[in-house]
């Protein structure tokens, strides 16, 4: 009987905890839908955006980009009926000086495709590589420092 107990309790703990936070892949559409801000950009080849001599895979915590850009805010908004969801890149608090604090810096419109890949109008596809509630990792293909690259983006939802 002791043994049943430890196998049904250990089954209820089991299934209570493992998928709380995963968003399954049919409701990735509207799960994406809200505010998003960088926790990480990283690169899979070494790279100098800055020109200071010195190359990183971590975008995100060095000087490869500037932190008013790192600040940003991404924004998955759903589109009128009918048409394609809207993407917005907004300046956060601190501005690089082009727009306004919390201004858009770019706008885009886009679609999910086959529950996997963000297809959008005027820039990269971006591919999910991970999606929770409040977790986000998307890959795009880039062209950086003279080469291609693959950038990683990690974003918490905010």
């Amino acid at each position: 009987m002791r043994n049943y107990l430890v196998i049904i309790g250990s089954t209820i703990i089991l299934f209570s905890c493992s998928y709380d936070d995963n968003v399954f892949v049919d409701d990735r559409d509207e799960a994406l839908f809200g505010q998003w801000e960088y926790e990480g950009i990283d690169s899979d080849t070494a790279v100098d955006i800055n020109g200071d001599g010195t190359v990183n895979i971590d975008l995100y915590n060095t000087n490869e980009i500037h932190q008013c850009l790192k600040d940003n805010l991404t924004f998955f908004t759903e589109g009128p009926i009918g048409e394609k969801n809207e993407f917005r890149l907004n300046e956060n608090g601190l501005s690089c000086g082009e727009v306004d604090p919390y201004s858009t810096v770019e706008s885009d419109k886009y679609e999910l495709l086959n529950n996997e890949i963000l297809h959008f109008e005027n820039r990269n596809d971006m591919r999910i590589m991970e999606f929770t509630k409040n977790r986000l990792v998307l890959e795009q293909d880039d062209f950086l420092d003279d080469q291609d690259v693959v950038i990683t983006y990690t974003f918490k939802r905010s």
